[in-house]
């Protein structure tokens, strides 16, 4: 989705509310709003979806109204599927899942995560949201005990977030990266690393491009009290617990940022700093009356429960426990409520996911032969070209044409030009079935596109000639001026390492200049070309069947 395609006011909007959105803005959600009003003036299925989704997202953020955040997040995946939004889709399921666990449901956030990544699957290697994705499913290891597994996910998590620089949230996603992976160095007692990532954060409040504002975060002041504790290093120490303890006793606690409160309220009476719990716990009390959530009601109790009998106030410990059978009561009715919502909605979904996988089917697929047809090409050929620069290896693509089949066609009817198409199809078909390198497309007429991946040139040609024969094979009597003739094929290849500007037509073009020089000198042949434009040098290179 290119949002620039929607004009000059959607495009400053849209700039607009992703710089609220990185800055976590109180107008956020008015913005928001505002987009979404355009989105409906405009009448776009793809734009809507963006923006309910991202209305979604900024409820989660800034507000404590998870109804409407649910409501705006069910709207958003309705229409991004109709659409085939799977990046924005991934980021829904991204968002349910950090919904669900917040609401003490990790068996369906899990869910809700591995969803969402295999939406990932078809997308483009510069996208960033399999990176959120593992973070996530890292941390529900974590809470798990799982130190080493939830380390696994989070350094994926890391290399998938650095794939897009242009993620307004990308230096805050990297910095809580670092502040995830030095959380399990403490726990499995690997110091060195623990000093690598504190050193990592250290670089990045360097980076003015990065805002100030991050390194008053929740967890990254956690992490970097409790590292520096770790180390021993307690000037260091002091100084961010004082920041932690300031911030966490006068601010509202963030609907993200509870669980991490009661971590930070465990690791200050560790320690004996006792007299801060007992202000924070005030202001958690506050923030939780906004929030109205069971499961971190009952998270709360239980910090109460065990601040009260380290200071021996058996009375209050006594109540705690009553809140918590009462948030325990809570969560269990909530949970019941939120299965049957997010059931529903799954069967909702999952009826039009699969009347829009049909008809997606149906508009990428070439009805004559069931190969790809061009709009299929281009999708395909985008991402192929982007992992084949990122892996720094080569793709073919290959313009096979069928010698005059104008003249058969207008010779032998139609239909039997169609079954003709279909027979080769059904040779190409084959060789893609075989190879799961191989990919191929109608692109029009008598044309096919055949894009090979990470093949050599032998390779290639093998498989180019393999096919040749099997049409020559196939005797297709296509006779011309009283001589008996058969139908064939000429192919045109081009097979190099694309660069950063190479596209799909680049390639295109290469392939095309190949197949002329079949054309011109003799059809039925195969040209193997590794530049863009026909001359002597590259003539000279070129491989001939």
């Amino acid at each position: 989705m290119n949002i620039e395609d929607y004009g000059r006011e959607i495009t400053e909007l849209n700039s607009r509310m992703l710089t609220e959105r990185a800055q976590l803005s109180p107008n956020l959600i008015g913005t928001c709003n505002q987009l979404l009003r355009k989105a409906k003036d405009n009448g776009d299925t793809q734009l809507l979806g963006y923006a309910y989704y991202y209305l979604a997202d900024a409820y989660y953020l800034i507000s404590t109204d998870n109804k409407k955040f649910n409501l705006n997040l069910l709207k958003a995946i309705e229409l991004l599927q109709t659409c085939g939004d799977l990046e924005h889709l991934a980021r829904c399921y991204n968002l349910l899942g950090i919904d669900a666990l917040s609401h003490g449901n990790p068996e369906l956030a899990l869910d809700f995560y591995l969803t969402g990544l295999k939406y990932c699957e078809e997308l483009p290697v510069k996208s960033s949201i399999a990176g959120f994705l593992q973070f996530n499913i890292g941390q529900i290891y974590f809470d798990n005990g799982d130190i080493k597994s939830a380390l696994a996910h989070i350094r994926a998590a890391y290399k998938g977030i650095r794939r897009n620089k242009k993620d307004s949230l990308y230096f805050r996603n990297l910095l809580y990266c670092y502040c995830f992976q030095a959380d399990c160095y403490i726990l499995l007692d690997k110091r060195d690393s623990v000093e690598k990532c504190l050193q990592g954060i250290n670089q990045l409040e360097q980076d003015r491009a990065v805002s100030r504002e991050y390194f008053l975060d929740l967890p990254v002041l956690d992490i970097l009290m409790r590292g520096f504790y770790y180390l021993g290093e307690m000037d260091l120490f002091e100084k961010y617990a004082d920041m932690m303890s300031v911030t966490l006793q006068n601010d509202r606690i963030p609907l993200d940022g509870m669980e991490d409160t009661f971590g930070v309220c465990r690791f200050l009476m560790g320690v004996g700093r006792v007299g801060e719990v007992t202000r924070i716990i005030k202001n958690i009390e506050i923030s939780l009356t906004e929030l109205n959530i069971p499961n971190l009601k009952k998270g709360f109790a239980k910090l109460k429960i065990e601040f009260y009998e380290k200071m021996g106030k058996p009375d209050k410990k006594a109540k705690a426990y009553e809140e918590f059978f009462n948030a325990s009561m809570e969560q269990e009715k909530e949970s019941i409520a939120n299965h049957k919502f997010f059931l529903n909605m799954r069967n909702r979904l999952a009826v039009i996911e699969q009347e829009n996988s049909v008809l997606q089917k149906q508009a990428e697929t070439d009805s004559l032969t069931g190969l790809g047809n061009r709009y299929s090409l281009n999708k395909f050929a985008e991402a192929a070209f982007e992992e084949a620069y990122a892996g720094k290896y080569s793709l073919a693509v290959e313009l096979l044409d069928v010698d005059n089949f104008k003249y058969y066609n207008d010779t032998y009817g139609h239909q039997a030009g169609d079954q003709c198409l279909k027979r080769i199809a059904d040779s190409i078909n084959a060789l893609c079935r075989n190879n799961e390198g191989i990919h191929a497309f109608r692109y029009g007429g008598d044309e096919f596109v055949i894009i090979y991946e990470n093949m050599t040139d032998e390779q290639i040609m093998s498989y180019a000639m393999g096919l040749r024969n099997q049409v020559a094979g196939f005797k297709i009597r296509s006779d011309r001026n009283h001589e008996v003739g058969f139908v064939t094929i000429s192919q045109g290849v081009r097979n190099s390492v694309p660069k950063e500007s190479n596209k799909l037509w680049d390639y295109m073009y290469a392939a095309d200049n190949a197949l002329y020089e079949v054309k011109d000198h003799k059809k039925g042949e195969v040209v193997l070309l590794h530049d863009a434009v026909i001359s002597k040098k590259s003539l000279d290179k070129a491989q001939h069947s």
